[in-house]
């Protein structure tokens, strides 16, 4: 609103006399058109306005600087992770250095932890909605009929339909979904722990293999030299040489082919931690089963472990009583409506009066064909359903820990078998280098001899890691991994 210079002067030379005016409420007759109203006495119309629109600007200014505040601020659903830090250039990475870096930049983990985020800030909305939104509007008839006192423009405040009680329930409940996106949120980085220690494990057991293959190359060699030997004395033939050749060109590939793999989840790792390809990057691989499974051992843990530390069950226990509230706002919907009403005289009427009128009233349901009364049994034969489905989770998680548990006793059980397998190779080979130390083999018979201890070992790895594998995995069906690596605490506060 724009006065005129004159009428501005005034305005400022009359606002030191309101404060010494009285102030009161008045009822217009019965018989003006807009029935019984309240205003303020003693203030002459265009000073009402004035101070109307003053305080309108001041209320406008308020709204805007608590908006600006709030998306300046930080936000509310960032989390601080405890112990997160970027990778020290040159130095090992060791499987728990892996676990800090990969909570604060494993792009797998960055879905879920955006949907805190967004959870706690649909929780701050449900928060803010405690108060009923306040709509304002305004409009200037340019012409109007003649004969009208009135202002030519109207201010109106109003508020949509408001139920504390179901702004209260909606806000209890939204605190609620955003524990459940915590949970799952720990699910997801417990399971990635286990993709990450797989990493780990599966790149110590190349290492490992590489080491034997390369021996199996030296023999290999050994064994070509000694057919080519005995072709150039004549006491062989050109077919033992192919046939070595062969045999070194067979493992020398089975090398190559190792290194593709060490290299495969090398990158694999560097992807999964979110870390630059161009940085460097030396992860530690040494004594990987001790740094990853850290002592865990898979008879000290028990199904009422695993249940207490189960992230699903924890979040259908919290969807449980969410559902709860959900009866309850049911409920709510069925009850009265608060509404509120501010605006100025219609610029329309015939009216001379002038200040801001105020009405309250009620919002009653009358008739929407029952659909608010069986939304409540509706919302109480879902919370039946929630009940059952913790018994199915809980009952699938029991199936799946004996499941992973019989697993790792059946991966322990070849593994031992392989391990008798290396001792016999051995055992064998001492009776060979014996036999050829007396003159009664030739030197093939002992390279193959200690080809076979070679290969035994090899698979001995192998078994190794499948049993690994299987540990890793119970530890974390059962709990444990996300339990020691994670604190929900730095997530929940």
């Amino acid at each position: 609103m724009i006065f005129p210079r004159q009428k501005f002067q005034a305005l400022v030379a009359r606002i030191p006399a309101i404060g010494t005016r009285s102030m009161g409420v008045r009822v217009e007759p019965v018989e003006s058109a807009r029935g019984p109203r309240f205003t303020l006495l003693d203030l002459t119309p265009w000073i009402a306005d004035a101070i109307s629109t003053v305080c309108l600007i001041i209320t406008i200014a308020l709204f805007i600087a608590g908006g600006v505040l709030t998306l300046a601020g930080p936000a509310c659903g960032a989390e601080i992770k405890s112990g997160a830090q970027a990778p020290v250039s040159g130095r090992p990475l060791t499987f728990e250095d892996s676990v800090k870096i990969a909570i604060s930049h494993s792009p797998i983990f960055t879905k879920s932890s955006l949907e805190i985020d967004i959870k706690r800030m649909d929780e701050t909305d449900s928060r803010y909605g405690l108060i009923p939104p306040l709509t304002f509007s305004t409009i200037y008839y340019v012409n109007r009929p003649g004969g009208l006192t009135s202002t030519p423009y109207g201010l109106y405040f109003s508020t949509a339909p408001y139920n504390p009680f179901g702004s209260y329930i909606t806000l209890q409940a939204q605190k609620l979904i955003t524990q459940v996106a915590i949970l799952k949120h720990l699910e997801v980085i417990s399971k990635g722990l286990e993709r990450l220690g797989q990493f780990y494990l599966k790149l110590d057991a190349l290492k490992k293999t590489a080491r034997y293959q390369k021996d199996l190359i030296k023999l290999a060699q050994e064994n070509l030299i000694f057919a080519e030997n005995r072709l150039s004395i004549g006491t062989g033939t050109s077919l033992e040489v192919k046939v070595a050749q062969q045999q070194l060109q067979l493992d020398r590939g089975e090398l190559k082919q190792l290194a593709l793999k060490t290299k495969r989840y090398f990158t694999g790792l560097r992807n999964f931690l979110g870390l630059p390809a161009t940085g460097s990057f030396n992860p530690e691989f040494y004594n990987s089963r001790h740094q990853v499974l850290d002592n865990f051992t898979p008879t000290t843990t028990t199904i009422a472990q695993a249940k207490s530390r189960s992230y699903k069950i924890k979040a259908m226990e919290i969807n449980k009583k969410l559902q709860g509230y959900s009866v309850s706002l049911a409920i709510a919907k069925t009850l009265p409506t608060i509404l509120f009403n501010s605006q100025t005289p219609d610029p329309l009427s015939a009216t001379s009066a002038s200040g801001l009128y105020v009405g309250f009233g009620l919002q009653i349901p009358v008739w929407d064909g029952f659909q608010r009364i069986r939304n409540i049994s509706r919302q109480k034969a879902i919370l039946k359903q929630v009940d059952s489905l913790i018994e199915v989770q809980s009952n699938d998680l029991e199936n799946k820990w004996y499941e992973s548990l019989s697993e790792t006793q059946d991966k322990k059980l070849a593994l031992k078998v392989a391990q008798s397998q290396v001792e016999l190779a051995r055992l064998k080979n001492h009776q060979i280098e014996a036999r050829y130390q007396s003159g009664e083999v030739l030197l093939p018979k002992v390279l193959e001899s200690r080809i076979d201890i070679l290969k035994t070992q090899k698979l001995v790895v192998q078994k190794r890691l499948e049993n690994d594998l299987s540990v890793l995995h119970l530890r974390e069906v059962s709990g444990d991994l996300g339990n020691t690596y994670v604190d929900a605490r730095s997530w929940q506060e």
